[in-house]
């Protein structure tokens, strides 16, 4: 069988079930498997082995029962950059991207007042990896409690050969010693409890609950930041936090009582407050 048709017959079952943009899905299938571009599929269309087909029709039926795509090609882009993901480890969010911007932005501050950037919750190190890149003087550490997580972020740096990021497997703050960071950043699980058994199926059956669940009122893991985060930032120091739908408010109140400044609120192109900065306020 030739590529192409192949291709057709994914398109043709993916619509009966109503996915999204079949034709796309049904390349990125073909071309994981051939290991190829699509360029050379559209040039070469070439034939398939009976191994190949054979792989490409089991990884379509997992497609089939609603496993994200990402998980089935083993990574996704996120900020320029190939991360490997698979069950166990959140998927990166193209909202995330406006927080990496946001801290891209203050490079210069971050380089003159220490270099030193801290990742917490860090996942996939999507967030870290693409600072770290697009920040190449600076030193960054992820770290999160998920040691499946820790695996995945640390090959995604040997894959895209970033050397000034490192990856800690810990709760939060716990692994470190008493040391100051110039800024943090923060994705952490923010969705209650109780939303997740209603979100769609590609991700409450098969993303970590533990990377989505942020508490009875998805404000837990920002109470357990900013409770102990001047422990850990320097005179002047930022952090930046990703929030959840209508969260900004509360989130603000917990950060002026912990004595952090709000220095800006960034919305996504939904207009949702997607980031919040914050300020370390010298006392």
């Amino acid at each position: 069988m030739k590529a192409f048709d192949q291709i057709k017959e994914i398109v043709r079952v993916l619509k009966e079930q109503n996915f999204e943009h079949p034709e796309k899905q049904a390349e990125d299938i073909v071309c994981h498997v051939l290991k190829i571009e699509k360029i050379k599929l559209y040039t070469q269309n070439p034939d398939l082995t009976s191994e190949q087909a054979e792989t490409i029709n089991s990884l379509v039926k997992r497609r089939l029962k609603k496993e994200p795509l990402q998980y089935i090609l083993e990574e996704c882009e996120f900020y320029n950059i190939r991360i490997k993901v698979g069950q166990g480890v959140l998927i990166p969010r193209p909202e995330t991207e406006i927080l990496v911007e946001e801290v891209i932005k203050r490079k210069d501050l971050i380089i003159n007042r220490g270099k030193t950037i801290l990742d917490l919750c860090t996942g996939s190190g999507c967030i870290a990896l693409a600072i770290a890149k697009n920040i190449p003087q600076s030193k960054v550490y992820g770290i999160d409690l998920s040691k499946r997580a820790i695996f995945y972020a640390n090959e995604t740096k040997t894959l895209n050969n970033i050397r000034n990021v490192s990856f800690i497997v810990g709760n939060l703050f716990e692994p470190l010693k008493k040391r100051l960071f110039t800024c943090i950043t923060a994705n952490p699980p923010y969705i209650k409890t109780e939303e997740i058994y209603t979100l769609q199926s590609e991700v409450k059956d098969y993303e970590p609950f533990e990377a989505l669940n942020g508490g009875a009122d998805g404000l837990q893991f920002y109470r357990e930041i900013l409770k102990r985060a001047k422990e850990y930032l320097i005179n002047d120091g930022l952090i930046f936090l990703e929030l959840g739908l209508g969260q900004a408010e509360t989130v603000k109140d917990i950060s002026k009582s912990n004595g952090f400044e709000i220095i800006t609120n960034v919305k996504d192109l939904a207009g949702i407050e997607r980031v919040m900065i914050l300020k370390n306020r010298v006392v």
